[in-house]
């Protein structure tokens, strides 16, 4: 038997017991080396898709306040002097705005058409059914400053106490920003929106928002609305800087 038949023998046989292993040493030092990275990989994934989840969830909260505004305060503004109606609205705020702390508590339930009032601030829990995933929830913080009061057209008065124009704004949390052992292994919530750059990897990730936004709600308006609420903005007085349009005559009390 010659070298090439011995060859093709040996071919014949296949793999030693030793390359095998070999083999699969290799394969499995290779899927050690790679695992750290796809599952970076993939914790980015989740996280930029509950960011993206928290920015539609903050917009649809703008959304909803501006069709309040826009439906029912501006068709029967008298009726939010009820304490009751008024508090559709979010709370009044820190002033700056900004300034208004985070939250310091998760609502209880996601009941989606109520708030739960604090000092300064309003929280409503939303949940979210996500493909693949069980349903998360979020924690959605709503709050505004004084802003421009109503304006009767039918009886040409302010209604004090009842705001038609304001600033808002809105943060979005994870519901692990409140979970017990999350809140014992790190500090305080933040106010400030969290960086996909420089947060999403981190450990603590979960003591930003994952979306803020600040926006100024006002009702669809005439001339004359508009430069009373740009003459109160600065402090001036909107009869006296607005004597151009029809103005409002004795300010009624709620």
């Amino acid at each position: 038997m010659n070298k090439w038949r011995l060859w093709q023998q040996h071919q014949a046989e296949g793999f030693t017991l030793i390359e095998v292993l070999a083999s699969v040493v290799l394969v499995a030092l290779a899927m050690a080396a790679l695992a750290p990275a796809l599952t970076l990989v993939a914790y980015r994934r989740a996280m930029s898709e509950r960011v993206e989840l928290a920015n539609r969830l903050a917009q649809e909260e703008v959304d909803r306040i501006r069709t309040l505004v826009d439906i029912e305060l501006a068709a029967a503004p008298r009726a939010f002097q009820d304490p009751v109606r008024l508090a559709q609205l979010p709370m009044v705020g820190a002033d700056p705005l900004a300034d208004t702390p985070p939250p310091d508590e998760m609502p209880a339930d996601a009941n989606a058409g109520n708030y739960m009032h604090r000092d300064r601030y309003s929280l409503r829990l939303a949940q979210v059914q996500v493909p693949g995933r069980n349903p998360e929830e979020y924690v959605i913080q709503t709050f505004r400053d004084e802003g421009a009061p109503c304006i009767d057209r039918r009886q040409n008065e302010i209604i004090a106490g009842v705001p038609c124009s304001f600033l808002m704004g809105v943060r979005v949390y994870h519901r692990f920003s409140f979970d017990p052992n999350t809140r014992r292994a790190l500090p305080g919530l933040r106010a400030e929106v969290v960086s996909a750059n420089q947060n999403l990897a981190n450990a603590d990730v979960w003591l930003f928002p994952m979306a803020a936004s600040f926006v100024e709600v006002n009702p669809a308006a005439n001339l004359g609305d508009v430069c009373r609420q740009i003459a109160i903005a600065r402090g001036e007085d909107p009869v006296e800087r607005c004597r151009a349009f029809p103005l409002p005559v004795n300010p009624v009390a709620p």
